[in-house]
Parts: structure tokens; sequence; C-alpha cells
């Protein structure tokens, strides 16, 4: 019986893929867009910005997938970015970065997750969170260091980003805003989501869809499922959306 179920979902994964390269099906029923995706946009050996990497299984599965390319992680919760330093081991294409990605350098407040989600965890002070996700609590406010993305990467050195993966509770909308050179070079954004006002003053989808249109992007993929608060989208920029490898 196990055989037969991983072979069904293997036919319906295969399906799926046709059905978005030949029709562009732009919405699924969860929140999860498939990794395979990128390879569709992006070159062999791509400039990935995790942030808010958590325990790293996003950023192992990409620096997998891109052995050729480089993941940087950046995670602000201490207990976490423990956890998250353990995945160094496994490739060496990762780095990581104990700091937030945000909109200014300095320190700035950090909303700490405990309960049912330690993931969870922003720049904002939750708001519609509390209600929707009411085993999750945010009891501690702790100082984290934060750096404005443009300025981390002309300290490092680095003149492009390809791929940004942003799960920043709340924040991306501003950190991208702050982004302007950076943002310029990035091919693909995939970001979460917040569909009402889930932390203090978050930049809700489609205020972050209109600014990024104005960028050049567009989606390629929503998966936000009915009545949930959050989700994730993928946008590529627009001279990519059509391209064949």
């Amino acid at each position: 019986m196990n055989i037969i179920v991983r072979k069904f979902r293997s036919f319906l994964y295969h399906v799926r893929m046709y059905l978005f390269r030949n029709y562009a099906i732009p919405e699924v029923r969860n929140e999860n867009i498939s990794k395979a995706l990128f390879k569709k946009y992006l070159p062999a050996a791509p400039v990935i910005i995790d942030c808010g990497a958590h325990a790293g299984k996003d950023s192992v599965e990409l620096a997998n997938m891109f052995s050729k390319g480089q993941v940087h992680a950046f995670e602000a919760a201490p207990e976490i970015f423990d956890q998250l330093k353990k995945c160094k081991s496994r490739r060496n294409n990762l780095f990581f970065y104990h700091t937030a990605l945000a909109d200014k350098n300095g320190e700035m407040n950090f909303y700490i997750s405990e309960g049912q989600s330690d993931g969870s965890s922003s720049l904002l002070p939750p708001k519609m969170h509390l209600i929707d996700h009411p085993g999750t609590t945010f009891g501690k406010v702790i100082k984290v260091p934060a750096v404005a993305l443009d300025d981390w990467a002309e300290k490092q050195g680095i003149n492009h980003v390809d791929l940004l993966w942003l799960d920043m509770q709340g924040f991306e909308l501003r950190m991208l805003q702050a982004s302007e050179k950076i943002l310029q070079t990035v091919s693909v954004i995939h970001t979460e989501v917040s569909m009402k006002e889930t932390y203090e003053g978050v930049g809700q989808y489609e205020d972050l869809k209109t600014f990024l249109e104005s960028k050049g992007f567009e989606v390629v993929m929503k998966a936000v499922p009915e009545g949930w608060d959050m989700g994730n989208v993928l946008f590529v920029r627009k001279t990519l959306k059509n391209q064949k490898h």
C-alpha cells in the first residue's frame, strides 16, 4: 500500500508540474511552493538569501539543489540560530548570519514566539496573529542586530542576488523597500505574505504585490489557502517569466 501511495503522490506531483509549466496555474491549495520551479529561472550557481532561516531546513535544501551557488542564511533569534549553525557541516556553500535583515542598521526589538510555534518571531509586535494562533505566545522582547540588505551586500562584496527566500513574519515589504540596489539584480522572490494585519503595521499582500510589480516582478504562483491569514507567493522578474531552460 505504501508503494501505491508513493507512486500516486509522484504521479500527482508530475501532473501538477506539467500543468504549471504549460498553463501557468497561479494558485495551489496549500502554502507550499515547490523549489523545483526555481531551476526554470535561476542560473546554475545562484546567490541566494534565506531570511528567517529558522533551523535551516530550507537553507540546506537550497544549498543541495544549487551546489555551485551560495546560500546566505539570516536568523535573529539566538536559540534558533544555535540550531541553524549545526547545518554548517552539511554544505560548504552555506553561510550564516546571526542578524535580522531590516530597513536600517542597528539594534531593533525582536518579538520572540513560543508555545506552539518558535518560528513566528518578528521585528513587528504581533496583532491578529494572537487571535488566529492563540497557542503561540510572545512573552519576550529582545534586542537583535539588524542590517539593511544593500549595506550588508556592499560589505560582503556581493553585487547581485538571484533569489530572495523571505520568511520574515510581516517585515518583508519594509526590508524590500530599503533594498533599492540589490532588488534591481534579483530574479526570483519567494516570500511569505500576510492577508491581514498579522503584526502591527505589517505590509499586507496587496501592498507587497503592488510594490514588486512596480519593480518589474509579477506573480507566478500564489499559495495562500482560502481563509488563511498567511501564505507564500512566488514572484519572478517579468523578463524571465516565459523563459525555458
